[in-house]
């Protein structure tokens, strides 16, 4: 016969908090974002349908008000528009 206990499932060592469990648990219980010193603002840029549908609508605007200027303006000032709204 075998004189050895066996072994049980369970540790006397409690588990350690995974980075992620101690990322979403603080003391005031309020979720909160792990801190990463690498992390770079992205800046948020339009699809070219969306400049492009932007850009013709300030066509058609421009046009009807009789003020002069061309297709790559419009564009420009499309992007200029989009951008400025995404990155807000």
């Amino acid at each position: 016969m075998n004189s050895r206990s066996p072994r049980t499932a369970t540790s006397a060592v409690p588990a350690k908090k995974s980075a992620k469990a101690k990322a979403v648990s603080n003391t005031s219980g309020n979720v909160a974002a792990p801190k990463n010193k690498s992390q770079k603002k992205v800046s948020a840029q339009p699809t070219s349908e969306q400049v492009a549908l932007r850009a013709y609508f300030i066509g058609e605007r421009r046009r009807s008000l009789g003020i002069h200027g061309d297709e790559t303006s419009d564009w420009v000032a499309a992007e200029l528009e989009l951008v400025e709204e995404l990155n807000k």
